[in-house]
């Protein structure tokens, strides 16, 4: 929009922002719910190849379930392992800070950060493969193992190193 300021004899145009600011909110949401999609599907899957392994059968709905729940805890774990190992915690008036002020300065720590939300992921699957899904300690052993170690989130760990490996 151009106005003329006529007391001074400029004139000043104007424009309006608003509209990439929506559509990037629009993107950035849709983006976060597809990452949700795209992690539930990969908890299926290997949901699916943990149980067909062991050839153990389980009723398709109880494991939609079973990974609605598992997909739900999974991301509050990452977000707090994100949170407090580089970013920063803010609850309501607690403030925590990021075990690391800056990524990279301690690589070889950062990287063995991820067994933290490993082991939880770990339990968790455990825990709800025996109590939700009724499989014996070893079997739900087995799929909280590669639940760990397949659905951890490697992907912030080699994001955060890779683009501060960059800078």
């Amino acid at each position: 929009m151009d106005t003329q300021n006529e007391k001074h004899g400029k004139s000043t145009t104007l424009y309006d922002a608003g509209g990439w600011f929506l559509l990037g909110g629009m993107l950035g949401t849709f983006a976060a719910f597809l990452g949700v999609v795209v992690d539930y599907f990969w908890n299926y899957l290997i949901l699916y190849l943990a149980l067909r392994w062991q050839k153990i059968s389980i009723i398709r709905k109880r494991k939609f379930v079973y990974i609605a729940i598992i997909t739900a805890v999974g991301l509050l774990i990452d977000w707090l392992y994100y949170a407090f190992t580089w970013g920063s915690l803010a609850i309501g008036s607690l403030r925590v800070p990021a075990i690391f002020e800056r990524p990279r300065s301690n690589p070889g720590l950062e990287l063995s950060t991820i067994l933290i939300p490993m082991a939880l992921i770990g339990v968790v699957n455990y825990l709800t493969s025996r109590f939700y899904l009724h499989l014996d300690k070893k079997p739900a052993s087995v799929v909280g193992v590669a639940m760990a170690v397949f659905t951890a989130p490697w992907l912030i760990v080699a994001f955060v190193l890779v683009i501060r490996f960059l800078i």
